[in-house]
């Protein structure tokens, strides 16, 4: 009789395994034994516009709002940026 071959999963299909039950996946949280939040990664928004973004409950995306978004948090990140140089050349 012909038994059934068990053919491996490709990277695509566990992809789609992973979606369909809902893992965050690619983050990384970094606590101390406190338990107080260290390094998160993706990092968080830090501009307010995002915050009253995600309050708001309007459909579709606007345009407009994202890049004004998206200049805010280039701020916070070319001063993350400016520190993490002036700690390699010390």
């Amino acid at each position: 009789s012909k038994s059934k071959i068990k053919k491996k999963a490709t990277k695509t299909q566990e992809a789609k395994k992973i979606l369909k039950k809902k893992f965050k996946v690619n983050t990384k949280i970094v606590f101390t034994e406190d338990g107080e939040l260290v390094q998160q990664w993706p990092p968080v928004q830090k501009s307010n516009l995002a915050q009253a973004d995600e309050e708001d409950d309007a459909s579709g995306i606007n345009l407009d709002k994202a890049k004004e978004i998206l200049r805010e948090e280039d701020k916070f990140d070319k001063e993350e940026y400016r520190k993490k140089v002036k700690e390699k050349h010390r």
